[in-house]
């Protein structure tokens, strides 16, 4: 999902931190990719970030189902720069996890949930909602 135009990478940032709290949605943990490879090769990097958010109670419930789910959690959403400058938010389709897994009624509502609230999450970022 691209910026929109005028939504400098910091507004796209803070807007998904701001939407975050307000669905309920921990930031568990903020990578910072590019400044991480500007620390070993001294030269500047197109931002590269990467959040890490997460419903708690409904992460348990998944790996209470199966233990293959610890390796999706806890879900990303990364915020890039590409060569033009343009920001982008990128995240792994969740669509495809959900309707490949056969989860019980209840815990597929609950990841529906959590997808929704990502893309909510992702939207509020793209267009600098605060």
């Amino acid at each position: 999902m691209p910026l929109a135009k005028g939504v400098s990478l910091d507004d796209a940032a803070e807007s998904m931190k701001l939407r975050a709290n307000g669905l309920n949605m921990k930031l568990v943990a903020e990578l910072p990719l590019s400044k991480q490879v500007e620390a070993i090769t001294g030269k500047p990097e197109p931002r590269a970030t990467i959040y890490q958010f997460c419903d708690a109670m409904t992460a348990r419930q998944m790996l209470n189902y199966s233990l293959d789910f610890a390796a999706y959690l806890p879900c990303r959403i990364a915020l890039v720069e590409d060569a033009k400058g343009q920001g982008w938010l990128v995240m792994m389709d969740l669509n495809l996890l959900i309707n490949a897994a056969h989860l019980q009624p209840e815990l597929k509502a609950r990841a529906i949930e959590v997808r929704d609230s990502l893309e909510n999450i992702m939207k509020a970022g793209a267009n600098g909602d605060l």
